[in-house]
């Protein structure tokens, strides 16, 4: 027999997306509401529905957050990869955060991360290239008062050791994942901290394929596990 659960997801395919008033009473077999929203939100915590806003929902994939290596990213890669064979990196422009954001802070940055026991290595390497423009590692003061992230600086800093990574043509990025869990603990990401960093969660679990798991492993790794556990559970009750 047929449950109100498989009517819910038989209805959901027929619309981009739907709310709990606009489900007839054919599909909820007279259930009431409350009873409803139950199973609307058992549905979404299995997967089978995803929340596009609030008491909005859509059993429509979501989309896959990609992380492009601009020109100038390649070939700082190229560079680096060529004079240290041996090490791992990450790198990518700070504008590809841009479609997370609600305030559209300009980024022209780049993040050049790489192994811990390299890093001032890799940092000297490139004084020359962008001298009055590199940053190791810098603290919230430093960030604040010397970096106009609307330039472009590059920004040199340790590699999280099982960061989640992927690579656009060869070139080593960040996956979404790893993106909201940097902009979150990152002294030069003090901009993006606090209310805005909240509703990138928002943004990226409405709109994006975000992997719970391998976000909370990730944030488990800085430290952040606890508060972005926090801000999912308030996201979903406010939803």
């Amino acid at each position: 027999m047929v449950g109100v659960s498989d009517n819910i997801l038989n209805y959901a395919t027929s619309l981009p997306q739907f709310t709990v008033d606009d489900i007839p009473a054919t599909v909820t077999l007279g259930i009431e509401r409350n009873t409803l929203s139950w199973h609307l939100s058992n549905l979404y915590r299995k997967g089978k529905l995803r929340r596009v806003g609030r008491g909005v929902y859509t059993s429509q994939p979501a989309n896959v957050f990609l992380v492009k290596a601009g020109t100038k990213v390649r070939s700082l890669y190229r560079s680096l990869s060529e004079q240290f064979p041996f090490a791992d990196f990450c790198l990518y422009s700070g504008s590809v955060i841009t479609p997370l954001l609600h305030d559209m802070t300009p980024n022209n940055t780049i993040y050049v991360e790489t192994n811990r026991e390299v890093v001032e290595s890799v940092f000297n390497t490139l004084q020359p290239r962008y001298k009055g423009r590199l940053f190791l590692a810098p603290t919230k003061e430093i960030a604040t008062t010397y970096i106009d992230f609307g330039k472009e600086n590059v920004i040199v800093k340790p590699l999280v050791t099982e960061a989640p990574l992927t690579c656009d043509d060869n070139v080593p990025v960040p996956m979404l994942e790893k993106l909201l869990v940097d902009t979150r603990v990152d002294a030069d990401f003090f901009f993006l901290q606090g209310y805005e960093n909240l509703e990138m969660l928002r943004t990226a679990i409405t709109h994006y394929d975000l992997n719970r798991n391998r976000l909370l492993r990730y944030a488990d790794r800085r430290n952040a596990k606890n508060s972005i556990l926090r801000d999912l559970e308030n996201l979903q009750d406010n939803d």
